[in-house]
């Protein structure tokens, strides 16, 4: 196959080298031609004693190509003789220029079968994570990250990807945080799963309150992070439940640079379910 691409190529770049070298048998044809034609004028205006235009003709003879003329010349020959010497000098340049842009310098033609396809294979940044106990410090930290909004202080640890119906591609996953390697518009969500074993009650008989919070922060070049969403549950239990469950999701379009970290934290660490169906998170890339 390489055989025939190269046996392809021989002709077209023969063809090319034809072109340029015709073209630059005609360009120096064409001034040869314009200079025996200057001279002959200038024979001619000699025999019939004309000085004027004989004077204005040799100064064009003279000049050559993106030559300014002098002020010397420009005194001497006078503003009407210089100026048809410029114009038939930009006239030439202007007929030649046309001339190589459109036989030396064609614009090329997209082939199929060789011009390749830059997006081919390529997939678009995207993950969905599932909440994972690691059996060692936990899936959520149980110290308060102080630079955090007071109500979800709790950084979530431990995503993972390694479930049936997660995911990680073109992304990368560092202590629960998603890293941007795309400028773009990113579509974010993430879901928590709450779950109170127990209830306490400070009098018998009342109903207790719990509120549960989960926000998505943006980790940027600034040493705050940035909240982009943030979710809010406040349940009511009866005395009488044998379990308190909440489900709290939330998702929002956001544009992202390349290096931004994304990542959740919640109110109540120890209220987490890591269930891969009830409890995740992700984002993908919306732009083309």
């Amino acid at each position: 196959m390489a055989a025939t691409n190269s046996q392809r190529d021989v002709p077209s770049k023969l063809l090319v080298t034809m072109v340029v070298v015709v073209v630059v048998v005609l360009q120096v044809a064409s001034t040869t031609g314009l200079l025996v034609l200057l001279n002959m004028s200038v024979d001619q205006v000699r025999s019939q004693g004309v000085e004027e235009e004989l004077r204005c003709l040799g100064l064009l003879n003279a000049l050559e190509k993106d030559q300014e003329v002098p002020d010397s010349l420009a005194q001497l020959f006078g503003e009407p003789c210089i100026k048809l010497a410029m114009e038939i000098r930009a006239y030439i340049t202007k007929v030649t220029e046309s001339i190589v842009s459109k036989h030396a310098f064609p614009e090329p033609r997209a082939d199929p079968q060789t011009t390749p396809v830059i997006s081919a294979g390529y997939q678009k940044p995207s993950a969905h994570l599932t909440l994972r106990d690691n059996g060692l410090q936990g899936p959520i930290s149980l110290t308060p990250q102080k630079d955090l909004h007071q109500s979800c202080r709790h950084p979530v640890w431990s995503w993972g990807n390694q479930s049936f119906s997660s995911h990680l591609r073109n992304m990368t996953l560092s202590h629960g945080r998603l890293r941007i390697p795309r400028s773009g518009r990113y579509y974010l969500y993430s879901q928590v799963y709450f779950r109170y074993p127990s209830l306490s009650h400070d009098h018998q008989g009342a109903t207790s309150s719990y509120q549960l919070v989960q926000c998505v922060y943006k980790k940027t070049s600034y040493a705050k992070p940035i909240q982009l969403l943030k979710g809010v549950g406040t349940k009511c239990w009866a005395p009488d439940t044998h379990h308190a469950l909440q489900s709290v999701h939330q998702g929002g379009l956001f544009e992202l640079k390349t290096g931004d970290e994304v990542f959740v934290s919640v109110s109540s660490p120890i209220a987490v379910r890591t269930e891969d169906s009830s409890s995740y998170f992700g984002a993908f890339l919306f732009d083309p």
